[in-house]
């Protein structure tokens, strides 16, 4: 019995006939299916949705961790990473509570407050536009168009509220499945980290792999690099806020200033989303307010996008402002708000490829393109001097004649 032949099959007619056909259908399919196929991409995702996130949360979490646990072995403690684990951990979870402790009440007040008394800002704001006018404004208009945007904007936010509340559940127990394989992943960071590292050794050349390694060092550099100083950066703007709200004895500073704090994280829109929110709750007790705080975080933005990012980052980034704006705006359409978060530091990357990687590739191209035109130029030479010189044979036979 003769053995199946894979390298005859692949060469016969009947198979080079049939596959163009054979694509068209399945391409056929595959477009009138995508829902299905949406559908079985999300489903995987969301089984291995925990994994990445505890990936994700190991890998922010790993830099402070590495920072305490050089600080153990140089006083030679026993046991330090799991040691520095605990630590950071445990400080990860009292700021978390500290946090929930000075936020959630006065959310709940302000949400009594206004819901309670939507109404009693009337009189304080009639008063400010007259004063900033110098004579009585009728406002009542002005006051009905934003009594039904209130309206509105509550049953938003109570309806909200409600689908929030009643998924809270499942994304504190998401949270905590996520949290725990983050520090499994803590735990075994120099198991997997020797898995990963010899998996691409016999995978790759030996100079594939060096030059991969090379740029993977760079971009966790930038990456943590990038994650620090935004950190520092929002308690920098948080606690700046925290201090002009108190001298000015402005009402809901630890609520507004967290706030500011946490939107000063994204990039472009974070402040401007901060200082709407805080903005508006300001103006239903204090008009005044609101305007002092649009305007000083009007500059203090100013001086955090001047003078302290660019101390923070120094040289490590370098991406112009448009690509940036560019980054943030497909990142926050497709990833949502890590997207607009990690927008920078992918665009600092990409950045990094084209100029060192795609750039030198274009010119080497470039210039082999050059050589073999350069080669073929002496022969193209010759053929232009012949044609040239038969060219003044024929004037001169014209011209004896």
């Amino acid at each position: 019995m003769n053995k199946f032949n894979k390298s005859k099959l692949f060469k016969s007619k009947a198979f080079k006939k049939a596959m163009p056909y054979c694509i068209a259908i399945l391409f056929f399919l595959l477009m009138t299916h995508l829902d299905l196929i949406g559908r079985i991409i999300a489903a995987l995702f969301d089984f291995i949705l925990p994994v990445i996130v505890g990936i994700i949360l190991a890998y922010i979490m790993d830099p402070p961790i590495r920072a305490v646990e050089r600080k153990l072995n140089q006083r030679s403690v026993k046991h330090p990473r799991g040691k520095a684990i605990a630590i950071v951990i445990a400080i990860i979870l009292v700021s978390l509570g500290l946090l929930v402790v000075a936020v959630v009440p006065q959310v709940v007040s302000s949400m009594v407050q206004f819901s309670t008394s939507k109404t009693s800002y009337h009189g304080e704001l009639q008063q400010f536009v007259d004063q900033v006018a110098h004579h009585h404004v009728n406002m009542k208009s002005v006051f009905s168009t934003i009594d039904k945007t209130l309206d509105k904007m509550q049953n938003q936010v109570k309806n909200q509220f409600l689908l929030t509340t009643k998924s809270n559940g499942r994304h504190i127990l998401n949270f905590a499945v996520d949290f725990i394989l983050a520090i499994y992943f803590l735990v075994d960071k120099r198991r997997v980290q020797r898995s990963a590292r010899n998996w691409f050794k016999l995978s790759m050349r030996d100079s594939t792999y060096q030059k991969f390694s090379a740029g993977w060092k760079r971009c966790d550099r930038i990456f943590i690099k990038y994650l620090i100083c935004e950190v520092i950066d929002a308690l920098i703007v948080g606690g700046v806020n925290a201090g002009f709200m108190l001298v000015c004895g402005m009402d809901y500073v630890p609520m507004i200033s967290v706030v500011v704090g946490l939107t000063n994280l994204v990039p472009t829109f974070g402040p401007i989303i901060g200082a709407v929110v805080g903005a508006f709750v300001l103006m239903i007790n204090n008009p005044l307010h609101a305007l002092l705080f649009l305007a000083f975080t009007g500059l203090l933005q100013t001086v955090d996008g001047y003078l302290i990012k660019p101390k923070l980052y120094g040289d490590t980034l370098g991406v112009p402002g448009l690509l940036i704006l560019i980054a943030v705006i497909i990142g926050g359409r497709v990833f949502g708000v890590l997207g607009m978060l990690f927008a920078i530091p992918v665009m600092a990357i990409l950045d990094i490829l084209n100029h060192e990687t795609f750039m030198p590739f274009l010119k080497r191209k470039k210039i082999e393109r050059e050589s073999r035109t350069k080669k073929k130029k002496p022969g193209s030479e010759i053929e232009t001097d012949a044609l040239d010189l038969l060219l003044s044979l024929q004037e001169q036979e014209k011209n004896s004649d």
